[in-house]
């Protein structure tokens, strides 16, 4: 069996993974496949930091902070790369008309009213702010509001 791990960038990748998946059975993983993803999982969640699954029940923020993105940003800082979840954070919140920073909550808690995985969303965001938020965030965040740098 193959298994298909790679996204689908190109209409060769979906055919690839169509292909894939139509010669699939069930029961085909062997105990020493299903043991791999048990581990690939396990240490996946051992890195995971909020454990949004981005239904976005939570949403419309009132300050309009993405909430979702947020924590998935800051999952990702965790799971692949510091700077990678740092650099996403930047292009969705600061290069914006209007700018939304996990910092701007104002702790109405109208979001953990709806969230069914029971997050204390505005303590996780005021964690997630503290490390995406940091002096170059604040020095790119201030230079795409004075020059006007937004998408």
């Amino acid at each position: 069996m193959t298994v298909v791990l790679s996204g689908m960038n190109s209409l060769e990748m979906v055919r690839e993974n169509i292909r894939a998946a139509s010669e699939a059975k069930a029961g085909e993983l062997t105990k020493t496949d299903m043991e791999l993803f048990r581990r690939v999982k396990e240490e996946i969640n051992k890195r995971l930091k909020v454990g949004c699954t981005a239904c976005g029940y939570c949403m419309p923020c009132p300050q309009g902070i993405d909430i979702p993105g947020t924590f998935r940003c800051y999952n990702e800082m965790y799971i692949e790369r510091p700077g990678a979840g740092r650099k996403e954070y930047l292009m969705t919140t600061a290069f914006r008309k209007n700018q939304n920073p996990a910092s701007k909550c104002i702790r109405c808690g109208k979001c953990e009213r709806h969230c069914p995985q029971k997050i204390e969303i505005r303590k996780e965001l005021e964690r997630a702010s503290s490390e995406l938020e940091n002096v170059r965030y604040k020095a790119a965040s201030w230079l795409v509001k004075v020059f006007k740098i937004w998408r």
